[in-house]
């Protein structure tokens, strides 16, 4: 019965331990990939301030 126990205990350990890794690296790869967002949206900012983008007025009504 102990050893049953303690099988499961190092399986339910070992689920877990993957579980928060991978829970760790999307964290991660989700920080990452904002970080290149706002840097392409910096740039492309950049390139409508120094009008190399041109984009035109929009009036809606």
């Amino acid at each position: 019965m102990a050893k049953q126990v303690a099988e499961r205990d190092g399986a339910l350990r070992a689920y877990a331990l993957r579980l928060v890794d991978t829970v760790y690296d999307a964290s991660v790869y989700t920080v990452i990939g904002y970080s290149a967002l706002l840097a392409l949206l910096a740039v492309v900012g950049l390139a409508i301030c120094l009008k190399i983008i041109y984009v035109p007025e929009f009036h809606p009504w």
